[in-house]
């Protein structure tokens, strides 16, 4: 089921090898086929590729490393709207669609 926010290494991951997609329309036929006996080898096989995704990204080094990745692109991001920004016009309109704005100014 798609979320209302996502991580960023989401996209890294992969239908029916690190998760079984479900959507509201199709989630007790997913669950079936998921608890079904004759899919246990599959579903075992999804885990341990979840686990092993996990292992290796979501280490103190990996989360840093792509920390670093998210800033810098973060920055790319401000630098292209500089270029073209010379009041202080929100820059909301940098997020792109579909991407929820959860952004709360302090006061």
């Amino acid at each position: 089921i798609e979320p209302d926010y996502i991580e960023y290494f989401y996209h890294e991951l992969k239908p029916m090898i690190h998760y079984v997609p479900a959507s509201i329309e199709n989630v007790t036929q997913v669950a079936a086929y998921v608890n079904d006996k004759e899919n246990e080898e599959e579903m075992k096989g999804i885990v341990a590729s979840a686990q092993s995704f996990c292992k290796s990204k979501m280490t103190e080094g990996g989360m840093t490393k792509d920390a670093m990745a998210q800033l810098k692109k973060y920055e790319a991001s401000l630098n292209e709207y500089m270029k073209y920004s010379t009041d202080s016009e929100p820059m909301t309109r940098l997020i792109p669609d579909g991407v929820v704005n959860d952004l709360v100014e302090c006061r």
